[in-house]
């Protein structure tokens, strides 16, 4: 596994996962990463605009998480009001939500979620990356394949311990920094 230098760039963290791993992992760093619990009905719009300007406003200071996670509860009740292809949906806002981050700078994006993964590389363009060394078992750093690399932590939702977000920033080259939700 070869040992990826830190891109220069802000680091952020997309949970779409609703795992109880990754809700696990999300209570484990909140008070230490500042976090954005996401909106169903600005997510179903679409309407990522809010969620990218309180970003926008802490990337500079630190990485920061933006979640649409829930409880298993709250997901069945979306797909009752909304269809079953309400997670569809999501995964592709969560798409564009990393898209702006892109556009802000953001370099180095940890993902919870396996479809939110596949949605968010497929938007990002990237044509393939390079496997760096394993943060969590099954989760190795990654590296993509561009004239400007990013550096990449992308998880199913099941995957890596309650400390796996610290980790996978420190394999990064990033620490958390303190921030309220």
């Amino acid at each position: 596994a070869p040992d990826f230098p830190a891109p220069e760039g802000p680091a952020a963290i997309i949970a779409g996962s609703c795992s109880a791993a990754t809700l696990d992992q999300i209570a484990a760093v909140r008070g230490r990463i500042p976090i954005c619990h996401l909106d169903a009905d600005s997510l179903l719009a679409g309407d990522m605009s809010a969620a990218l300007d309180w970003a926008g406003e802490l990337l500079d200071s630190g990485p920061v998480l933006l979640a649409s996670s829930a409880t298993p509860e709250a997901v069945a009740a979306l797909k009752s009001a909304h269809g079953a292809e309400v997670g569809a949906r999501i995964e592709a806002a969560l798409a564009t939500l990393a898209a702006g981050l892109a556009d802000r700078g953001v370099r180095r994006l940890i993902v919870a979620g396996g479809e939110t993964s596949g949605a968010i590389v497929d938007r990002l363009g990237i044509p393939a990356f390079e496997i760096g060394a394993e943060i969590a078992p099954g989760v190795p750093l990654l590296r993509s394949i561009e004239p400007e690399p990013r550096l990449f932590a992308l998880k199913s939702g099941n995957f890596g311990g309650t400390d796996f977000f610290p980790r996978a920033l420190a394999a990064m080259g990033v620490a958390p920094t303190p921030g309220a939700d």
